[in-house]
């Protein structure tokens, strides 16, 4: 069995700390493989990520996802492959998971199994949470990112509804398939290579990322799998850290918005605590529950702005804003422009193959703003 991964500790909240958020690398160590195959020089894409040619050699090792969102960016303009992430997706499989994926596949049922992903993604990931939403027929598994300065969102949300059919056919056998696909950007030129893995036309412009599927596939049994191996990654698990206090909160509040929920009241139930005990903690670690909620809409925002053609009226509901004009305040206050301009300046960007620059204003203090037009 593979060692333990340990789940970084960070014991004060930095409003840049999207930039330090990790990644076990797992299945991206193939990407390598898949640029070459594409025609062109992972060393190249690599070095333009801020990489070392052999960053991705060991796939227990983690590395920063600021900086594997640039290499999946950069893969794209190398190897003009826009699916990229779809492909990079498909050549994940359980075992790349790790003491997750050991988890998952000894699970007696289905349903156990993605429970456990929810439950210990964020020992593979700093920066996206795993969730399921099980509603009377139908399931939803996704995957939300949290943090705005990531590049490269397309590409994440391709690679992992890609891999997660991967691990669903792992689990239940290959006659498995999603009913449906959600993907929370613009519908992109080609759709082709889409339908052709998904085997259904997805919904582009979504509000969030996942696939769905019938809920009786919950209940199946998972072939082959230990009992013994279950229990034993089970106490693995118990030895492993837990995230930091503003990561849970982070991760909780990303959740609870793909319900339009965003109080303190329901995070603090997610987290077994009591509300004044975390606010008391959270102002121990220098932030209040207020500001991380802040920052979290401004991650979900940036991304619907920057990526989707959904209007300023959905993604306000998205938010869990009574309407758009309160979340345009908001908006404001957070990044001294609007959302339309913040929309045009960030579609520029990507089109130009610049990054969209800003210093996170969550900080209490007023003077950082974002550097795009103001106004």
């Amino acid at each position: 069995m593979r060692k333990p991964m340990q789940a970084r500790d960070r014991s004060q909240f930095r409003p840049s700390a999207i930039a330090e958020e990790s990644q076990c690398i797992g299945g991206f160590a193939r990407l390598p493989a898949l640029i070459r195959q594409l025609a062109a020089d992972p060393a190249v894409a690599l070095s333009a990520a801020g990489l070392a040619t052999d960053a991705l050699d060991d796939s227990e090792r983690r590395i920063s996802y600021l900086a594997l969102g640039r290499l999946m960016c950069k893969s794209v303009e190398l190897t003009q492959c826009a699916h990229f992430g779809l492909l990079a997706g498909r050549m994940w499989h359980l075992s790349d998971l790790g003491l997750v994926g050991e988890l998952m596949r000894h699970s007696p049922t289905v349903g156990e199994a993605l429970r456990k992903l929810v439950l210990c993604q964020h020992l593979n990931s700093e920066a996206a949470v795993a969730f399921i939403r099980e509603q009377a027929s139908v399931v939803d598994l996704g995957c939300a990112v949290y943090g705005s300065s990531v590049t490269g969102i397309e590409q994440f949300c391709d690679a992992y509804l890609a891999a997660g059919v991967n691990f669903l056919r792992e689990l239940c056998g290959p006659g498995w398939k999603p009913t449906e696909v959600f993907l929370p950007y613009a519908m992109p030129r080609d759709c082709l290579q889409y339908r052709l893995f998904f085997k259904v036309q997805p919904h582009f412009n979504a509000e969030f990322c996942a696939l769905r599927f019938s809920a009786s596939w919950m209940t199946k049994a998972v072939d082959g799998a230990e009992p013994a191996r279950l229990r034993a990654a089970e106490q693995e698990a118990t030895t492993v850290g837990q995230p930091s206090l503003i990561q849970q909160v982070s991760r909780a509040l990303r959740i609870l918005l793909l319900s339009g929920r965003s109080s303190g009241d329901d995070v603090a139930n997610m987290l077994s605590m009591h509300r004044r005990t975390l606010n008391r903690r959270l102002k121990a670690q220098g932030t209040t529950f207020q500001m991380v909620l802040d920052r979290i809409r401004f991650d979900v925002a940036s991304q619907l702005l920057g990526g989707s053609d959904i209007s300023l009226d959905e993604v306000a509901a998205v938010l869990g804003y009574a309407g758009v004009s309160p979340f345009m305040r908001s908006f404001r206050r957070w990044t001294n422009t609007t959302p339309g301009r913040y929309r045009h300046a960030s579609r520029q960007a990507k089109f130009s193959g610049d990054t969209l620059q800003f210093r996170p204003p969550f900080t209490g203090d007023n003077d950082r703003r974002l550097t795009a037009p103001s106004g």
